[in-house]
């Protein structure tokens, strides 16, 4: 299941959002989805674009160009 929703996460990135974006788009739980992006964050996949906000809440994420890889991969799993 966490696996999907990473897959998801990734795949909504298509420009730089806020966690509660996502979870909003996902309609999932704010806090579930910034454990996503942390540890995407911490893998390389995701990068913050505002890191001058200290409230983790508010940054904005993007991919990395190794989340785009991933990203390409999930697609041409599922396509």
């Amino acid at each position: 299941k966490k696996g999907r929703l990473r897959k998801e996460v990734l795949q909504r990135l298509n420009e730089p959002k806020t966690a509660t974006e996502l979870a909003k788009e996902m309609g999932r739980h704010r806090s579930s989805i910034s454990r996503i992006l942390l540890e995407l964050k911490r893998n390389g996949f995701v990068r913050c674009v505002n890191p001058e906000d200290s409230s983790f809440r508010h940054y904005i994420k993007k991919l990395t160009n190794k989340g785009r890889v991933l990203k390409k991969r999930f697609y041409k799993n599922t396509g």
